[in-house]
């Protein structure tokens, strides 16, 4: 479609001719498609000047500023507005409201599992930035909830448009596809037409496109007065067979809502469609019924398939261009070279699992209003029911530097098996049970130990793993490396103490574990001017540098305070109070927390310490590591636990020997060296101003 613009005095005339049906290469199209976006995002207008001899000497391009997005919407009162409807139950009945609004929830919340596990899952080219999950996360079911309310009003108005007579169900459904094809179907490619003028687009309809790579509820994603476009353009479907036949029902109404729910969901999955009944030149459906292509399509050039789930318009018009999904270009299906072996953290991590939510991947933990204990005991009720099914829980596959695989996989454990020692045997087995099936099925020999399947009390470290290896018949000869990858760890947290800016001492929470002890060992002997004190009862290290105390209370005389320890949040209530009351001066400006998962700690008392994790990598490399390697973690996009990222560059290194039990003070200087050559780097943190922030390469 060209775009021609001339002007006369103050007033501007556009024209537009479309070009007929085109087909474009595979290759071109990723690169137009964000280059025709970013000319539609820069030029709305332009005003061309001519020379004395009639040619363009000049052109000038006025903005249209986009407004689609410029306020953040306000989500805390969602589910209130969802649930307003009920009040009026008095004036009409609110079942087939809900009916039809909570059928429409739930069959988008599948179609997102579905197409999660069968076309995203395992395509680690195709990764959805967290940006877009936190924008569509916030939109995708407002359309619904005023369609909600819409039917409230149509109700009050036109209760017979709702509740005729059950005998002409079948006569008001036939008539509601009529009216759809015949009606909603050219006069969506108008409204569609209209909102891409650069004003429509601007203020409304680039919102939906800002989506590059959709998810299926991508669909539902619209920008506010969007919404009240699209009620009009719909609207006909079940209002003329009303208002023309004189009867109409609320369940063909809800079908058809779900129905085309569905059926535009359709439009914006990654899949191909190849059959020649489908795209065949000769073919009915492919004039009469789109492929998730011609959609995506749309979504690539911008200013073409411009119809709804008919492209005979934009056949006729001339705006249809035929596109090609790109072959994403995976490694074999079956190769798996590295696997991160996880448990569950818990009610929080349970919600973060992408076939749950896609959009909570990233979100941090959330408490719920029950204690911790029930928390606990309610997951580990879901993960027994999951092992009558499961064996194991597979996440996304990503790709190490363009040549290997990595995956996590977790063990169905929850903290109650960490918790109690009876339970360790049984725990340990299952993870060397999990290493043999993914050794018999993909030949995988690098495994990793994540958070508590390497803790000292389960299995010294991941030494009983590694002795369980090579005492089984199955794998003894199979060359299986083990790896808790806490070396990685302890270097990360040792360089983000040692690079605060004129640090002399330090309050160290956690100290006596196997990382802090690593931290403090590498300090005295690389750092001889830093001064620790320790908050342990027992004394492991004896150095004229360290110093222990048992009152939590005095890391208020430290402006840094480390901790690798998971504290009750009562105890730091208490030596807060006790300060308070002894008038003791606040020095601790930060609380460097490198403990997984990481809790917010009540400082409330004292506001001016900020709370802050560490041990947390950015990866800014996007060539190193590709896919979700990130997701289901409680943290940001293209961040990674050291522990992990320390696995991987030994799997990438093919490192031939164990990392369990004690760490190598050596080798935790050499693999920090290493690991900032791969492109991963501690979080910045800004000391003088109390905030700490992220590289804006690593920002999506």
């Amino acid at each position: 479609m060209c775009i021609k613009t001339s002007s006369s005095g103050s007033s501007k005339k556009t024209s537009v001719t479309m070009r007929s049906s085109t087909t474009t290469s595979p290759s071109t199209t990723g690169s137009r498609a964000r280059g025709e976006w970013q000319e539609d995002e820069n030029e709305a207008t332009t005003k061309t000047k001519y020379s004395k001899g009639g040619k363009a000497a000049a052109t000038t391009t006025k903005m249209v500023p986009s407004t689609h997005s410029l306020h953040k919407r306000e989500t805390k009162y969602d589910l209130w507005i969802f649930l307003a409807p009920a009040l009026l139950w008095k004036l009409t009945p609110i079942l087939p409201v809900y009916v039809t609004g909570i059928t429409r929830i739930l069959s988008t919340r599948i179609l997102l599992t579905l197409h999660y596990i069968f076309c995203d899952k395992d395509n680690y080219q195709n990764k959805l930035t967290q940006k877009q999950l936190r924008r569509e996360k916030e939109d995708y079911l407002v359309g619904i909830v005023l369609h909600m309310w819409a039917q409230v009003a149509l109700q009050l108005i036109f209760p017979s448009m709702f509740f005729s007579d059950a005998s002409l169900i079948k006569s008001c459904a036939l008539q509601t596809l009529l009216s759809h094809v015949l009606v909603v179907e050219p006069l969506y490619y108008a409204a569609h037409l209209w909102l891409h003028i650069p004003e429509h687009m601007k203020s409304m309809h680039g919102f939906h496109h800002l989506s590059i790579h959709t998810l299926p509820s991508t669909s539902l994603v619209q920008n506010f007065k969007e919404h009240f476009v699209y009620i009009a353009t719909f609207g006909p479907a079940f209002l003329l067979p009303f208002f023309l036949g004189g009867a109409q029902h609320w369940t063909v109404i809800a079908s058809y809502l779900v129905l085309f729910d569905i059926v535009n969901a359709f439009g914006h999955m990654n899949i191909r469609i190849s059959n020649p009944m489908w795209i065949g030149k000769w073919s009915p459906l492919r004039y009469l019924f789109y492929t998730p292509e011609f959609h995506l399509g749309h979504h690539a050039y911008f200013r073409a398939n411009y119809g709804l789930f008919m492209p005979i318009w934009d056949f006729l018009f001339g705006t249809h261009r035929d596109y090609k999904k790109p072959d994403p270009d995976l490694l074999p299906a079956q190769q798996q070279d590295f696997v991160f072996i996880g448990h569950n953290g818990g009610l929080g991590h349970l919600l973060t699992c992408p076939e749950f939510s896609v959009y909570n991947v990233y979100d941090k933990y959330v408490r719920t209003f029950l204690p911790l204990q029930v928390e606990f005991l309610l997951v580990h009720v879901a993960c027994l029911v999951c092992r009558l099914f499961l064996k194991s829980y597979r996440l996304s596959r990503y790709c190490i530097n363009g040549k290997k695989i990595g995956r996590i996989i977790c063990v169905l454990r929850t903290p109650v098996d960490y918790i109690y020692p009876s339970r360790y045997k049984g725990v340990n087995k299952e993870i060397l049970q999990l290493i043999k099936d993914e050794n018999k099925k993909f030949g995988t020999r690098y495994f990793g130990l994540g958070n508590l399947n390497k803790m000292k009390q389960l299995n010294d470290g991941g030494k009983v793993i590694s002795d369980m290896v090579k005492c089984d018949p199955e794998l003894k000869d199979r060359n299986i490396r083990v790896w808790t990858g806490d070396t990685m760890t302890a270097a990360s947290v040792y360089n983000q103490i040692v690079e605060i800016p004129g640090i002399k001492d330090v309050f160290y929470i956690g100290a006596n574990g196997k990382i802090g002890n690593a931290v403090c060992n590498l300090i005295t002997k690389r750092r001889p001017d830093l001064k620790i004190k320790i908050f342990s009862s027992y004394q492991s290290i004896s150095h004229p540098n360290i110093s222990y105390t048992t009152d939590l209370a005095e890391m208020l005389n430290y402006k840094i305070v480390v901790t690798g320890k998971i504290i009750p949040g009562h105890k730091y209530t208490k030596a807060f109070k006790m300060a308070k009351m002894n008038n003791v001066p606040n020095k601790t400006r930060f609380v460097l927390d490198y403990t997984v998962p990481f809790i917010p700690i009540d400082v409330r008392q004292f506001p001016e310490i900020k709370h802050v994790p560490i041990g947390l990598l950015q990866v800014n490399s996007k060539s190193f590591l590709r896919g979700h390697f990130d997701i289901c973690m409680s943290h940001d996009q293209d961040h990674i636990y050291p522990c992990h990222a320390g696995c991987i560059m030994n799997a990438h290194e093919g490192r031939e020997t164990d990392e369990v039990g004690d760490i190598d003070l050596d080798e935790m200087e050499a693999m920090w060296k290493r690991a900032l050559n791969y492109g991963f780097q501690n979080r910045i943190i800004d000391y003088k101003t109390n905030h700490h922030s992220q590289d804006t390469a690593t920002k999506a």
